[in-house]
Parts: C-alpha cells; structure tokens; sequence
C-alpha cells in the first residue's frame, strides 16, 4: 500500500492551522549553469487574486521600513513558537562573552550571488539580541564569511571560522561546499541549515539541513502525479548536473516506477540550457499526463512560456521559487495558471512565526533586504540553531553539545517548517536531510492554492 501524506504534529509548541490559501514558498532546487548563474530565489507568496487569504501587503516588506517602531515582543508576548515562548517585554543580552556563530554565503560574482542570505541571518541576530535577550544573557555574534564560486574560498572561509573559534557554521548558499565542508568535519564543527546543493552538504555527519532539497521536490512531484493525478506516462526532465540527476532519475523516475507508473520518460538536459522549445517538446511527445521540469529561478519564465506556446496540456510541475509572483509579471498568468509547484513552509498570513518573519525584516532588516527573498530560508536556519543555544544552556555550549543536540532530535519544531528528525534515516542516502516533507500547490487565479498536506517523503524514499 502507498504511503499516504502524514502530518506531524510538532510536540513543543501549538502551531496555528494552516490556511487553504496562500503559503510561504520554501527552497527547494539551485539549477547551476557554466555559461550563466547557479541561481536559486525564494520568494513568499502571500495574498493575491479572489479567495486568498494571505497578506499582499506582507510580500512588499523591505528591510527596515520599520527600524523606529515599538519593539515587536510586545505584539507577540505569550505567544508559543518553536523556539520557545516569546516574553512581555523586550529584554537586551548582556555584555558578557559573545556565542560565536559563522556562516558561510556566495556572494560579489556574477555566477550567483546571494546576500538576502546573509542579511536575513543577521537581521535574525539582530533581533535575538534586542529583545529576547540572547541566549539567556549571552549575546550571538554572527560571522559571516563571502565565497565567490571558489573551491579555495570557501576552504579559506571554513578555515578562518573555524580560526575564530566559532561554535557552529550555519549554511547560506556555498555552491563550492567541496571546499568547506571537509574543513568543517575535521574539525567536528556543526554546520547547520542553508540551502543544500551538493552531495557535500546533504551527506556530511556534521551537517543538518531542514530541507528535502531537489530528491524532496522529485519525490514528492512523483508521487502526485502516480497518485492524485493517477497518472498513466510521465516525462521527467533535469539538469544534467551530478546531485540534480541523481534527484531526477532516483527520486523522480523511481518513485513513479515504485508506485506503478511504467510509462517514464527519462530526460537529462544540458545545464546550459536557456531555451526550453527542444526540451518541452521532446518531454511533450506521446501526450503525457504529467511533466516534472527541473528548472529552477531565470528558468521558470521561459519554461512557463515555452508550455504554454506549444499548448501543453499535460499538468506541468515545477520548484517552488517558480511560483513567484514576479514570474507571473513577467510571462502572464495563462502561462502560470494551473501550474503545480512544491513548498516547505505551509505558513499562511495567520501563523504567528510568518507574521514574526515579516515584523522582524521590517525593523531590523538592512534596507538591502526584501522580505521575499530566500532570506526565510537563512532565518530559519538561525531560529533553529537559537532553539538548541537555548536548550543546551548558556554555559555548556560547544561544538559537541551542538552536534549531540541534532543528532538526537526528534520531531522537533522547526521554524516555520516540517519538524525535524536528524536521526540519519529519513533518506539513508542523504543522511543530513533532517526535515525533506513537502507540500505542493497549485496556482490558479492569481492565487496559490494547497492541494496537498505535507507529503512524507521519507516513508515514499524508504518503501520497499
């Protein structure tokens, strides 16, 4: 019998319910090119078209728009989050000894630069400091290092933090991992979150991320369509790049196979690929049910565009950074509408820590900042590595309770997110996916609308 879409409860905290409406859009897929960028936006969608029920106003929020406001803990005192409970009043950390954080961001190269990243870690940061009081006094210093699409750079960037004596490595985008994370495990030094592209990331000992990555998004695209869709032939299509191949062809054309679909066409693209007419036409040919297109940010446009000028009437799934409504400007909503797109934080314009996430980027944000940007991502990131400051306490924090502390969670609240398992066994193959549930949705009128809740990818991956 199939696995069928779980949902689990987190165990520390109540968390609202999900709206129908709209949700906020996780990270799920980087598409690395050598002629162009390696490129992943992340962008919430909230409000928009007749029956939503998010916030439109909130998709617009800019960095520090808000720096001179009342403190936000007073809009939220009491409320329960997945980092604890947040106080009456705001309180300061002290001046005592800093917790040392760094973290590693591409950024400053024309192949892909990402420092939403960064400032949404440090606007977090910021925020912790201010007015929850660091971790119980003690003041989080945050250390960020730049990579520029450089194996040597990011060596040098682990090396310097692990120089500077930092406690933990919490991720950005480091497309180089190859040369920092082997750093990092010699020198057991916790690297957590960010959003994982290679295999270095996803299969380290030392590394946790709360995110399925590509395999999350292919699973659970397969499994709609053998599913929900009770599709008969289904084309998959990707970039012909190591860890997006191994997504397509084991998690994507496996999973469809594992729950009966026969009928697959397997079809790798060159990652330099910037026009999608050959692409979507071979994936077209024998009228499929389904097309899952493994293209991701300056891709989506065209590749919308391409299927609707070839009239495509197979439903067509793509990553979630397509959903954003800045994709619809540009190419029209008959090329989006219809469109089935993965996510990771089914956060509505109800659920307090979304409201949180968009409060907090408007007072301590940098001004460079758009609060619709894969900053929730960094900032989640910096949530959860706070939850485990906070857990562990003050005056035993180091580089082993850290990773102890990971290493034993178990469905765990994660900010704005799945829970998390960091037991090494939601995919065996990439044991660092702590957290790779995901929920899909669809657009149509303007909106995005939920068809899914969240799909357990694990139980699907580990089906026999």
């Amino acid at each position: 019998m199939s696995p069928r879409p779980i949902r689990r409860e987190h165990r520390a905290a109540p968390r609202a319910r999900r709206p129908r409406g709209l949700v906020a859009v996780g990270a799920l897929l980087v598409l690395c090119t050598l002629a162009t960028a390696c490129v992943e936006r992340v962008e919430i969608v909230q409000g928009g078209g007749p029956g939503a029920t998010g916030n439109a106003a909130q998709a617009n929020v800019i960095g520090g728009q808000n720096a001179g406001g009342d403190s936000i803990v007073s809009s939220f005192a009491g409320t329960k989050m997945s980092f604890g409970t947040i106080p009456a009043q705001p309180k300061k950390a002290g001046t005592g000894e800093p917790i040392k954080i760094g973290m590693i961001n591409q950024e400053n190269t024309p192949l892909g630069s990402f420092p939403e990243l960064r400032l949404g870690a440090k606007a977090a940061v910021d925020f912790i400091n201010a007015e929850l009081g660091g971790v119980d006094g003690r003041p989080i210093e945050l250390i960020p290092c730049i990579t520029t699409f450089s194996v040597e750079k990011s060596r040098a960037c682990a090396q310097d933090l692990v120089g500077q004596q930092v406690v933990a490595v919490t991720g950005g985008i480091d497309i180089t991992s190859n040369g920092s994370i082997p750093v990092l495990e010699q020198n057991q030094m916790p690297y957590v979150g960010g959003i994982p592209i290679n295999f270095d990331e996803m299969r380290s000992p030392i590394s946790f991320q709360f995110s399925g990555g590509v395999p999350g998004a292919f699973t659970a695209f397969a499994y709609d369509a053998a599913t929900r869709l009770k599709a008969k032939k289904v084309a998959v299509t990707y970039g012909d790049y190591a860890s997006i191949k191994a997504a397509g062809v084991d998690y994507g054309v496996g999973t469809l196979r594992k729950l009966g679909v026969t009928d697959v066409a397997d079809l790798p693209f060159p990652v330099t690929t910037t026009d999608f007419l050959p692409v979507l036409t071979k994936a077209n040919e024998g009228n499929p049910d389904a097309i899952i297109l493994g293209a991701a940010d300056t891709a989506c446009a065209p590749a919308m565009k391409t299927a609707r000028d070839l009239k495509i009437t197979a439903k067509l799934y793509l990553v979630g950074s397509c959903a954003a409504p800045t994709i619809a400007q540009q190419v029209g909503e008959d090329a989006v509408d219809g469109k089935i797109f993965n996510i990771e934080g089914p956060k509505g314009n109800d659920d307090p820590e979304a409201k949180l996430y968009f409060d907090v980027v408007a007072k301590y944000g940098d001004p460079q900042l758009p609060a619709a940007s894969a900053a929730t991502i960094s900032f989640r990131s910096v949530f959860n590595l706070y939850a485990a400051l906070l857990a562990i306490g003050p005056d035993k924090i180091t580089k082993p309770a850290i990773l102890d502390y990971f290493r034993t969670a178990k469905d765990h609240p994660s900010f704005t997110g799945h829970a998390y398992t960091c037991d090494r066994q939601q995919i065996p193959d990439l044991p660092a996916l702590c957290a790779p549930q995901q929920i899909l949705v669809e657009r149509r009128n303007q909106s995005i609308v939920g068809l899914t809740d969240w799909i357990d990818v694990p139980a699907l991956v580990n089906q026999k």
